[in-house]
């Protein structure tokens, strides 16, 4: 396989795994993957409450209760969610937009569904669980309540140099985890064969 150098590019908000702090992060979450036949795919998991109130368009309701409540404002953020990670969200490899992409986001209904049990979760009294945390930063998983998957394949023409990958503003602090396969063949000799990788660049 041909040795590349990827440079990941965030244009929006630059966080260091180093910095990370395990289970207790209130923010996005980008897993981006190189597969076989340069096939890359982005997993970004991100807290649907938040981008409600950080996306802005007229005649938004004040709250997700109105929200819920009314199903053309709720068509309306369906439209400007897949606004933002279809159009807004872009990737590029060596300045060519990703060929065959797709983005994949919660249909209009999985969205009202989703958005009808964060209002059942807040009305619910706090488990003794999550009094202990009333006073620390959410739990990562109970944060991340919205999963969107984007896929497409590197242009041929590209030398894979370079991937850039921007972020809309709404989506504020990402961590970001990049990973690609590493395989090779290993030739024995007589005393066997032996796989040795550098694991700090």
């Amino acid at each position: 396989m041909k040795k590349t150098t990827l440079l990941l590019i965030l244009c929006c908000g630059l966080i260091s795994m180093t910095d990370a702090r395990a289970h207790g992060l209130n923010m996005t979450s980008a897993n981006i993957t190189l597969r076989q036949h340069n096939h890359l795919s982005l997993t970004l998991a991100t807290s649907l409450t938040e981008l409600f109130h950080q996306l802005e368009w007229q005649g938004k309701p004040p709250s997700i209760a109105h929200l819920v409540a009314d199903e053309a404002k709720l068509a309306e953020f369906h439209r400007q969610l897949v606004q933002v990670f279809a159009e807004q969200l872009t990737i590029s490899i060596d300045g060519q937009s990703l060929a065959s992409r797709q983005t994949r986001a919660p249909s209009q209904a999985q969205l009202k569904q989703r958005l009808e049990e964060e209002i059942a979760e807040a009305l619910l009294p706090p488990s003794p669980k999550t009094q202990e945390h009333t006073h620390g930063p959410a739990e990562h998983e109970d944060y991340q309540t919205l999963v969107i998957s984007i896929d497409g394949f590197m242009p041929r023409a590209a030398k894979a140099e370079m991937l850039d990958v921007h972020f809309p503003p709404a989506l504020g602090p990402v961590l970001t985890n990049y990973s690609e396969p590493r395989s090779q063949t290993l030739t024995p000799g007589a005393d066997g064969s032996s796989l040795q990788i550098g694991l700090k660049h």
